[in-house]
C-alpha cells in the first residue's frame, strides 16, 4: 500500500508502555471535547482513564489511573469468551455504550451503574461470531451507530445499523468495501459527520484508512477518504476519536490494539484534518 493523505496531516505517534500484565488490547477510545481526557477500552473488558499531554500539537506524555475492570453482572454473558468488548461510545447523558463482538449486541451502563442490553435485531443476530459489531458511535441526537467488520461478500458494502430510543434498530445506510479494509472504529465528529477507521493486513503488517460520511441515509456510500497509511506505518489501529482543536481544525486520535503480543505495541496516533 502506498501512502496517500489528501486531507489529513500526520502530527505524532506515541508508543505507550506500562509494566502491567493486563495492560493492552485497546480497541476503542473516547476523548473529552478538548482532546485531553481519555477513556480506553480493552477487549478484555477493562477501561483505563487518563490525560494526554501535547506540546505544539505533538503528544509528549500520558498520565493514567489504574486499570478498572468493567463491573459486568454474570447474567449478561453465556460464557467468559463473549466478554469481547470492541466498540465504545458515550451519549449526551454520559451513559457508556459497548459493542460486544462475539455476542453481537450492544450494552449500556445506566445512570445507576447497572447494565442493560439494547433490543435484539435480526440482521445483527445473524452476524458471525468474532466478526460482528466492531465500531460504535453516537450522534448528537443520541442515535447509536454500529458497524460490523463483515459484509455479505468481499465487494459487498458494510451495513451501518442505527438504534434510536423508542424506535429501535434500523439500517439507514451502508458504506462501500474495497482494498481489504475492514471497519474497526468510528466516531461522530463535531461537524456531525460519521468518521470510520478501517484496517487491512498485508501479510507483513497493517495498513489503515479513515473515511468520513454524511449521515444522509445513502446506500453504498463512498465517503471522503481522509488518509490511507502505508503497510507498517502504524500498528493495528482499532479505536478512533474525533475532536476539534483550538485552531478550528479537526483531530483524529487513534489507538492500536497490541493483541497482547510482544511484537506489537499500544500506539496513540494523531492526524489533523481540514473541516
Amino acid at each position: 500500500m502506498t501512502q496517500d493523505m489528501p486531507l489529513a496531516r500526520f502530527l505524532s505517534s506515541y508508543h505507550w508502555t506500562q509494566d502491567r500484565e493486563d495492560f493492552g488490547g485497546y480497541s476503542a477510545i473516547t476523548l473529552a471535547p478538548d482532546g485531553a481526557g481519555f477513556v480506553l477500552l480493552s477487549d478484555r473488558a477493562h477501561v483505563i482513564e487518563g490525560t494526554i499531554f501535547r506540546h505544539e500539537g505533538r503528544i509528549i506524555g500520558i498520565r493514567s489511573t489504574e486499570i478498572a475492570p468493567l463491573d459486568f453482572s454474570d447474567d449478561l454473558f453465556d460464557k467468559p469468551l463473549k466478554r469481547d468488548t470492541e466498540g465504545m461510545a458515550r451519549d449526551s447523558a454520559g451513559r457508556l455504550y459497548l459493542a460486544l463482538e462475539n455476542a453481537n449486541r450492544v450494552i449500556r451502563r445506566e445512570s445507576d451503574g447497572s447494565w442493560a442490553t439494547l433490543p435484539a435485531y435480526p440482521a445483527i443476530d445473524a452476524l458471525p461470531p468474532n466478526r460482528g459489531l466492531e465500531a460504535l458511535a453516537i450522534g448528537p441526537d443520541d442515535a447509536v451507530y454500529a458497524i460490523p467488520e463483515v459484509s455479505d461478500g468481499l465487494q459487498e458494502p458494510f451495513p451501518v445499523f442505527r438504534y434510536r430510543e423508542g424506535a429501535g434498530w434500523d439500517q439507514p445506510m451502508s458504506i462501500t468495501r474495497s482494498n481489504g479494509y475492514l471497519p474497526t472504529g468510528a466516531d461522530i465528529g463535531p461537524d456531525g459527520r460519521l468518521y470510520v477507521l478501517e484496517r487491512g493486513f498485508g501479510g507483513f503488517g497493517f495498513y489503515s484508512r479513515v473515511r468520513r460520511f454524511d449521515l444522509t441515509g445513502e446506500d453504498d456510500a463512498e465517503g471522503e477518504t481522509l488518509l490511507t497509511s502505508a503497510t507498517r506505518r502504524h500498528d493495528n489501529l482499532e479505536g478512533l476519536a474525533v475532536w476539534q482543536a483550538e485552531d478550528g481544525s479537526l483531530r483524529l486520535t487513534m489507538v492500536s490494539d497490541d493483541n497482547f503480543q510482544f511484537f506489537q505495541k499500544t500506539e496513540i496516533v494523531e492526524y489533523a484534518v481540514s473541516i
